[in-house]
């Protein structure tokens, strides 16, 4: 090799190893702030695990006809066909469901967004993934000596636990009625949905929040209803959120779960399939085929495509917490949601 050809090659030599100095540091960096990267197989992002790996998922209530994603990813084997073993764990309310998700007892919890708002703003290591639905699958319930509805006053509202999104929902309602919360209505901790209706019937509350199927009892009762969906217009209710552990260690479990998710989805809005969906919710919720015919129709039209969050929605659940003072902190929407794992 002549002199010349030899400096040439030193000098392109030399450049190769400082772009690949350079790109190692800046992986380096990344894996460091906490950034996730992807785990990748031959090149390509992995989109599901090497073999069966189990998974636990929290569910904050559990008789929900909202959760039919769930159901039928479980039955039609969509789980399994991702190399997810799910399973499902219940506890009562989102802020239970997003202390579990802290603590790594559940890797991926449904929750409405309010909680994981509040606990995001905390400081909690977790995300908004995905979404259930895009409208609200809560009703609001007066006790039948209510005339009209400034009849509230100094009364009693059937909630949950301070802080809570069923609580914040509640209040919002209540405000644009022109009552405030914990002023001229008193909000009670009375528990999961067949709680809070039990209390509205013993005459302890004389108005309360309610999902499906639950809602139906409520209605057999007589008792006036004012779906929510009528003031929100845009709302994400049942939030698929994941411990943030998880997203940066196995992206691949978290695409998986989202796959699985949106072939359910799709299932479930093929009208061809609807005798065979509402015979699972029949199973998974021991209803009538007549409730569980009402129940269906009513969460069809508000079932998110592939789980896309719907971002309004969020932006006004981020507002929500502040007007409530639940939480006070500042915090953006990268901090809170990662959009990365919608199926293809």
């Amino acid at each position: 090799m002549n002199k010349l050809k030899s400096h040439f090659f030193l000098k392109g030599f030399a450049a190769f190893l400082s772009v690949v100095f350079m790109l190692t540091l800046i992986g380096c960096a990344q894996k460091e702030n906490g950034q996730t990267t992807d785990s990748r197989s031959n090149g390509e992002i992995k989109r599901i695990p090497d073999e069966q790996t189990e998974v636990i998922v929290g569910l904050p209530s559990k008789r929900n006809t909202s959760y039919l994603p769930f159901y039928v990813a479980a039955k039609k084997g969509y789980y399994q066909e991702n190399n997810l073993n799910v399973k499902f764990t219940y506890v009562q309310g989102g802020v239970l469901a997003l202390r579990g998700l802290q603590t790594g007892e559940f890797h991926f919890i449904s929750s409405l967004p309010e909680s994981v708002i509040t606990g995001v703003a905390e400081g909690a290591n977790v995300k908004i993934i995905g979404t259930l639905d895009n409208q609200s699958m809560y009703s609001i319930y007066t006790a039948k000596d209510i005339k009209k509805l400034s009849d509230l006053e100094g009364k009693a509202a059937a909630g949950m636990v301070t802080g809570n999104g069923t609580n914040i929902q509640l209040e919002y309602w209540l405000q644009k009625q022109g009552l405030e919360p914990n002023k001229d209505v008193r909000i009670i901790n009375a528990g999961d949905n067949a709680e809070r209706l039990q209390v509205l019937q013993q005459g302890q509350a004389s108005v309360t929040i309610l999902s499906p199927p639950t809602d139906l009892k409520a209605d057999e009762l007589g008792l006036k209803r004012f779906l929510m969906r009528d003031e929100l217009k845009t709302y994400n209710h049942n939030m698929v959120s994941a411990n943030g552990d998880i997203i940066k260690n196995q992206p691949e479990v978290v695409y998986a779960f989202m796959s699985a998710h949106a072939d359910a989805v799709k299932f479930i809005k093929n009208e061809t399939n609807r005798d065979e969906v509402i015979q699972i919710l029949m199973d998974e919720l021991q209803m009538e085929k007549t409730d569980a015919e009402k129940s269906f129709d009513f969460v069809l039209p508000a079932l998110a495509e592939k789980g896309k969050i719907n971002m309004d929605g969020v932006k006004w659940a981020m507002d929500t917490v502040k007007e409530a003072k639940v939480s006070q902190k500042n915090i953006s929407l990268d901090q809170l949601v990662d959009e990365r794992f919608y199926a293809e």
